[in-house]
């Protein structure tokens, strides 16, 4: 089987805004990490590819 070609990479950057507590900050960290935020964001971004026919032979990853 040929391997892959890759044709393109899309990233998603994440700012926080500066003065948060410690507390805040954390608990974003932790949310970011889970896999339940991981899960929903894979099942968004694949709903989204989804509605673009030209894009049905695709496939993509989610990775950290």
């Amino acid at each position: 089987m040929a391997k892959p070609i890759l044709i393109d990479e899309i990233h998603l950057t994440i700012f926080m805004p500066p003065g948060l507590r410690a507390e805040s900050f954390r608990a974003i960290r932790r949310t970011l990490r889970s896999g339940r935020f991981q899960a929903a964001l894979r099942r968004a971004v694949h709903g989204v590819l989804a509605r673009y026919a030209a894009l049905g032979k695709i496939t993509c990853t989610l990775t950290r």
